[in-house]
């Protein structure tokens, strides 16, 4: 638990719209299921692995909720830092892009209510490094 973000901190954080864009790339790229239970709303989730669903949790605690999941969208409850309130925000989902051994990463495409597109993609350092070093920067 670091206090820098948890409830709704990360929006006074200088680099908060990178924040917001890392917690919501966590609780999207993955192909997890959830449950929610209707008498307490508390939501289960089932995931391909422990690794896979620690990102979501993860994202969960500065208010980033994964929430629900069809064929065709995502639902996140996210914490709205200036009101303090949970906005529910419902993603399109386009394409998934599986992990496979060969590219070691996955990736999501989802398009977000305003209709900005965004590929979401996780993977092995490594290959996230040299895949972001192509524009020239460099990475430890």
């Amino acid at each position: 638990m670091d206090e820098r973000i948890m409830n709704g901190n990360w929006y006074k954080e200088p680099h908060f719209f990178v924040i917001q864009k890392f917690m919501c790339l966590l609780a999207l790229c993955h192909t997890a299921i959830s449950e929610v239970d209707e008498k307490t709303a508390k939501v289960s989730y089932e995931a391909e692995s422990p690794d896979e669903a620690a990102f979501f949790i993860a994202a969960r605690e500065p208010g980033f909720e994964f929430y629900e999941r069809t064929q065709l969208t995502i639902l996140l409850r996210e914490l709205n830092s200036a009101s303090g309130k949970i906005t529910e925000r419902t993603y399109k989902l386009l394409n998934i892009l599986q992990f496979t051994i060969a590219r070691k990463r996955m990736s999501v495409i989802v398009r977000d209510e305003e209709g900005e597109l965004l590929l979401l993609s996780k993977g092995a350092d490594s290959v996230m490094f040299e895949w972001l070093a192509k524009d020239g920067r460099e990475f430890e």
